[in-house]
């Protein structure tokens, strides 16, 4: 990347908008710390994110950086903020633009209503068909993994949970994301699935609840992001500035998938 291109892409990250940091958090933690090659998960802001054991712990904090970069930045985007509940397309085209900005090759994420063929609806049965679709047998296990652990987070009130379910709905709507990160050569992409639901009734732990299929609406979205990282390293310091004291409190590890 040229000199020119370099300082533009950090100018970029250096005038996004970001939210009023709290006078307790601007001091806060950094990135949880990954290790490396090793399959995990981690939650950042609504995305829960998968990483298979071939990804580095710096491609684990680069992800995390960066999607909670366009998260942060969506919410208080000016001259319009962009709530995921209420437009989810309009969310996802921010958070990927930026993704595009600073050195991702990022698919567009278009939203369709998705068909219930039973009469009761489990939402995470719902995710897992969707990855399968992307995903290799061994790849969707590590999702399955992941689900596994934020569904214990859930259950015992953790932190991890707590972030991702704030993040992702609100009384009885709500988008939510989840993608499986895999390295070869160096190169590190996502296979993201985004999903948007609408329902009759509230649940504190909306994954896993059972909803009749008359009373919830869904749409799903899916992309394929890839970091090029000859790009990325050269504005992996200023994205790690912006994020400073944010990550405390919007992105958290889940225990080992093992």
């Amino acid at each position: 990347m040229s000199n020119t291109t370099e300082a533009a892409t950090n100018q970029f990250v250096a005038d996004l908008q970001m939210p009023t940091l709290m006078r307790s958090t601007a001091t806060a933690g950094k990135t949880p710390e990954q290790e490396d090659h090793k399959k995990s998960a981690s939650v950042a802001g609504n995305a829960l994110l998968a990483f298979t054991a071939n990804v580095s712990a710096q491609h684990k904090d680069d992800l995390l950086n960066s999607i909670g970069l366009a998260q942060l930045s969506a919410a208080v985007a000016k001259p319009k903020p962009f709530d995921a509940s209420k437009d989810p397309m309009g969310y996802y085209g921010y958070v990927t633009n930026v993704l595009k900005q600073i050195g991702y090759t990022a698919q567009a994420i278009d939203f369709s209503d998705y068909s219930f063929t039973t009469r009761t609806v489990e939402i995470d049965k719902i995710v897992l068909q969707v990855m399968a679709s992307l995903l290799a047998a061994p790849e969707l296990a590590v999702v399955e993994s992941a689900l596994a652990a934020l569904k214990a987070a859930a259950d015992s009130g953790g932190p991890t949970w707590k972030i991702y379910s704030s993040k992702s709905s609100s009384t009885n709507n709500g988008a939510f994301s989840i993608g499986l990160a895999n390295e070869t050569n160096n190169s590190v992409a996502v296979q993201l699935s985004a999903f948007h639901f609408q329902a009759s009734e509230h649940s504190t732990q909306f994954l896993w609840s059972s909803y009749s299929a008359t009373h919830i609406k869904l749409k799903d979205g899916r992309s394929t992001l890839v970091l090029n990282d000859s790009v990325y390293s050269g504005v992996r310091a200023t994205v790690l500035a912006r994020m400073s004291g944010h990550a405390q409190g919007y992105i958290d590890n889940l225990p080992p998938l093992g």
